[in-house]
């Protein structure tokens, strides 16, 4: 699992307008209870960034926890993971994750772990890609952004993981071209999807860290806070992984977001529907998003 204290996000979508705010979208599904978010971008491929709703967890992992690695009841994250897998259309036994740690390595999902691994046997990376078929990949988030990147015309898909230091390390770009050159495919015949995630609105950060993405993108990327909200920077993580995927060679227009909003929901605005490192600390739940290669 990952330790999601560090967030993100994207296309005329949120590659042009990160600054613009957050949204809920229309694209949203609650089948089998689990209430996820699609992103039309993604097409007709299986995939899902899950809500907070539509699970069995209490408490502070309420309702719809995914995650087994921050003291909630075993039981109750089995019947979550179901419930997302029916929603989605995949199953259970069929998803595989990494042990996310804020890098830059992209592994595939069919060949043996050549990276350390944790007591799971997951290696340990931020980035899963598949060419395979019927194979569910998923990254799990609490602020940091969830990223689902296809290649429609193969199936081969990729789910990546992007708190600020992956990000900065440019772990967006270095999957979006892994996929590609897996795929054989151009960068440009890719799409991608970003998830909820902690926006410009409530992530704080250092000025080294705004410094650091400004002289990577050669854009500043501190945006205001909300009114009353202390002097510290906001980062715009979201315009920072749109930029990384255009730096990649994908089309803004091939770059939406869940909830096919402008940008992604910020899980920090909203305890209603998310789950947030930033905004609770830990023992909380976390959000799995999840892309599917078809059958």
């Amino acid at each position: 699992m990952s330790a999601p204290g560090e967030p993100g996000g994207a296309g005329a979508g949120p590659g042009a307008a990160a600054e613009a705010g957050a949204g809920a979208g229309a694209a949203v599904a609650a089948d089998a209870g689990a209430v996820v978010l699609r992103a039309s971008v993604l097409g007709a491929l299986r995939h899902g960034f899950s809500t907070r709703l539509g699970g069995v967890s209490v408490g502070r992992y309420a309702s719809l926890n995914l995650s087994a690695g921050w003291g909630d009841e075993a039981d109750a994250v089995a019947e979550n993971r179901r419930r997302l897998a029916a929603a989605i259309g995949y199953a259970p036994e069929r998803l595989c994750t990494v042990k996310q740690v804020h890098g830059t390595d992209v592994v595939d999902a069919e060949a043996p772990p050549e990276l350390p691994t944790d007591d799971d046997g997951r290696p340990q990376a931020d980035a899963v890609l598949t060419v395979a078929r019927g194979r569910a990949l998923g990254v799990y988030t609490a602020d940091c952004v969830p990223v689902l990147l296809a290649h429609p015309r193969s199936g081969a898909v990729c789910a990546v993981h992007a708190g600020w230091r992956g990000a900065a390390a440019g772990i967006v770009t270095r999957a979006a071209l892994t996929l590609a050159a897996r795929a054989g495919a151009a960068p440009g015949e890719l799409v991608a999807a970003l998830g909820p995630s902690i926006g410009p609105c409530c992530f704080e950060v250092g000025r080294e860290v705004v410094a650091a993405f400004a002289q990577r993108h050669g854009e500043v990327l501190e945006r205001p806070g909300k009114p009353g909200s202390a002097g510290n920077p906001r980062l715009d993580l979201w315009r920072a992984v749109a930029l990384d995927l255009e730096r990649a060679g994908l089309a803004a227009r091939s770059i939406g977001a869940a909830g096919d909003a402008a940008v992604p929901p910020c899980t920090m605005c909203e305890p209603a529907r998310f789950f947030s490192y930033r905004r609770d600390g830990r023992a909380i739940g976390q959000q799995l998003s999840v892309i599917v290669s078809p059958d």
